[in-house]
């Protein structure tokens, strides 16, 4: 095989193991798995989470959680601190699931009452000093 631009290469029994192992170690310690799947961004290897029992996932943008929203997922977090421009798009989607959204000031909470009229779960981001949240 001759590869001559980027190209993504998958060892799928790999990425198999890789979520087995990581749900059956949640699954025994009686913890809901919740994976990001900012990294593959692919609704086949979504898929493959759903065939281990995984139903809930985290995303990084509005448009990734539509994508997923669209294969089925109805169960999202967008794991990065939410744009007060995208409130239509985030009210639409959370009228057909359940969304969860983080904030990372006041300001932007009350942007957002101000906009969004479904039901929206709100994650507080938080840095305690290390520049991490």
């Amino acid at each position: 095989m001759e590869i001559k631009k980027p190209t993504l290469i998958v060892d799928l029994n790999r990425v198999k193991g890789n979520m087995k192992r990581m749900t059956d170690k949640f699954r025994s310690k009686d913890i809901e798995l919740r994976p990001h799947f900012k990294t593959h961004q692919s609704q086949y290897i979504a898929d493959m989470f759903g065939d281990y029992g995984v139903r809930k996932c985290a995303v990084s943008s509005v448009g990734m959680a539509k994508y997923f929203s669209e294969d089925g997922w109805d169960d999202i977090t967008i794991a990065f601190p939410a744009n007060v421009l995208e409130a239509d798009e985030m009210n639409a989607l959370a009228m057909e699931i359940n969304l969860r959204i983080l904030v990372d000031s006041v300001e932007k909470v009350m942007l957002l009452a101000s906009r969004i009229s479904a039901t929206i779960d709100l994650f507080i981001e938080i840095d305690t000093g290390y520049f991490r949240s």
